[in-house]
């Protein structure tokens, strides 16, 4: 029985490492920020308003910026648009210089975990806007992955739209990965409150990492409750998982009217493919 534990112990890590990009079998490399060290903001936006009419978004999990391609792909990519949604950002100088090379845009990092060996280090989820939010959050999860011990975050803003006293939230996502299915379902149960409390549209994307039939499921009856729609693609040609073959990276949106739906499946700049929409609030 120990030997078949340890076969497998070290087949799930070989899965893991394949899957999400990490060096799973060096344990104690990650730390977990105090709460009130998870929110990181740089930049300025350049605009006070959203337009009601066209709001442009890009929602891409950018695998940390480690493909030699990212460089020109996210600039292009992000010109013109008002958020960004993102997973997997990084503190490499890499992604920092790529970011700072887009003007006119505000990040705001949530960090999940930071780099043991790295002072300063730090990944997780963030939102660039052109708009300065009016409140911004970090939501980390109860619930640690297997292995790797770390948590995710949600990071969500509340942005101002012109002529209209609602505000527009978003949400950026990185799901809690190869977890019992209840640290994924408490970890969407955790913006639950934020958006029935919320007055105004709402967008909510990212990696979702709904790998099981029993995990989407559940996610899109989370947001069919909550009143959002599912936001399809003409030339789907999202991400699948390695393991399941189920896409996992999604949008949804509330109160508003998709425009546009685009997913960039020719560019190799990650492991996930980025997604955009236009839409408007009317």
């Amino acid at each position: 029985m120990k030997i078949y534990t340890r076969m497998f112990i070290v087949a799930l890590a070989c899965m893991l490492s394949i899957e999400s990009g990490y060096s799973f079998f060096f344990f104690g490399r990650f730390k977990t920020p105090p709460l009130s060290e998870t929110h990181l903001t740089k930049g300025r936006a350049s605009k006070s308003e959203l337009n009601p009419n066209q709001i442009s978004v890009l929602v891409w999990n950018i695998y940390k910026g480690k493909k030699d391609t990212f460089k020109s792909d996210f600039p292009e990519l992000a010109t013109g648009k008002d958020l960004l949604i993102i997973q997997e950002t990084d503190s490499d100088i890499r992604v920092q210089n790529v970011l700072e090379s887009v003007p006119g845009f505000r990040w705001d990092t949530g960090i999940s975990f930071t780099y043991a060996k790295k002072f300063g280090s730090f990944t997780g989820t963030l939102i660039g806007s052109s708009v300065e939010p009016k409140k911004v959050e970090i939501i980390r999860s109860k619930y640690k992955e297997p292995l790797v011990r770390t948590h995710k975050v949600i990071t969500a803003a509340s942005y101002p739209i012109k002529g209209r006293e609602e505000k527009l939230l978003a949400l950026s996502i990185h799901a809690i990965n190869f977890a019992r299915k209840k640290a994924f379902y408490h970890q969407l149960k955790q913006t639950e409150l934020m958006i029935k409390s919320h007055k105004g549209p709402v967008i909510f994307g990212g990696d979702f990492n709904c790998r099981s039939k029993a995990k989407t499921k559940y996610m899109r009856n989370f947001f069919k409750e909550l009143g959002f729609t599912e936001v399809t693609f003409r030339n789907d040609s999202r991400y699948r998982s390695g393991m399941t073959g189920r896409i996992i990276d999604y949008i949804y949106v509330r109160d508003l009217k998709v425009l546009d739906s685009e997913v960039y499946g020719h560019l190799k700049s990650s492991d996930h493919m980025a997604m955009t929409i236009d839409v408007s609030y009317l």
